[in-house]
């Protein structure tokens, strides 16, 4: 973890130091930001990661799998902040001795500030509330049984990035960044076994690194 945090802000602070000499280059007297009043940007964001475990002393050899989409659109209600919306998908695989996958959706308005002034990028912070949907499975072998423990449930929470946007010709921005995401959620558990059911409250807590591309429109 304390890799990906070091390898986000370098690339961070390399971003920002290209855009300062960059700038350095362009006429002083009339340099406009891409992330002006009036535009809209649109686009999306995901992660993907896979890796296994391997116990060589209980034979034992867990596989996880993991999926992150992110939806976004927005309008400049003023320059170098944008107000819109985020949609959030992720998907987990677990497999060893049981397999556990998990889902979530989650949806909100977004708001997001762009520090630099330049026309070619800009380090950026944003700021999500909203409502998610849960759910996950785990099937496991019992007793010469296959049993399926659900929880499922729905509540509110948020989302953070930090991250920079490099634009190019004005049109198109890639981003880079890290998300920061804490949900409290209400989760009704039940299991394959007997019909009783639990209620009870999860608070999920998650750190991502994500890579997307987003288009402005307008002028």
């Amino acid at each position: 973890m304390k890799q990906l945090l070091v390898l986000v802000f370098s690339i961070c602070l390399l971003g920002v130091s290209v855009t300062k000499s960059m700038a350095q280059d362009v006429e002083n007297d009339s340099v406009e930001t891409a992330f002006r009043k009036g535009r809209w940007l649109s686009g999306f964001a995901g992660s993907i990661s896979s890796g296994s475990t391997k116990n060589t002393s209980a034979d034992n050899k867990t596989v996880s799998n993991r999926y992150r989409i992110e939806v976004s659109s927005g309008k400049f209600i003023n320059d170098r902040f944008n107000l819109g919306f985020n949609i959030n998908l992720e998907r987990e695989n677990i497999e060893d001795e049981s397999v556990r996958t998990s889902e979530d959706f989650f949806i909100g308005p977004k708001g997001t500030y762009y520090f630099s002034k330049s026309k070619v990028g800009s380090l950026f912070v944003s700021f999500t509330p909203g409502f998610i949907i849960y759910r996950d499975k785990t099937i496991l072998f019992q007793d010469s049984n296959y049993v399926e423990n659900i929880n499922k449930g729905s509540g509110f929470g948020t989302m953070s990035t930090l991250g920079y946007s490099y634009v190019i010709y004005d049109l198109v921005a890639f981003d880079l960044g890290l998300n920061w995401s804490a949900y409290r959620i209400n989760i009704t558990q039940s299991t394959s076994v007997d019909e009783i059911k639990n209620n009870t409250n999860f608070i999920l807590n998650d750190l991502t690194f994500s890579f997307g591309f987003k288009i402005f429109l307008g002028i």
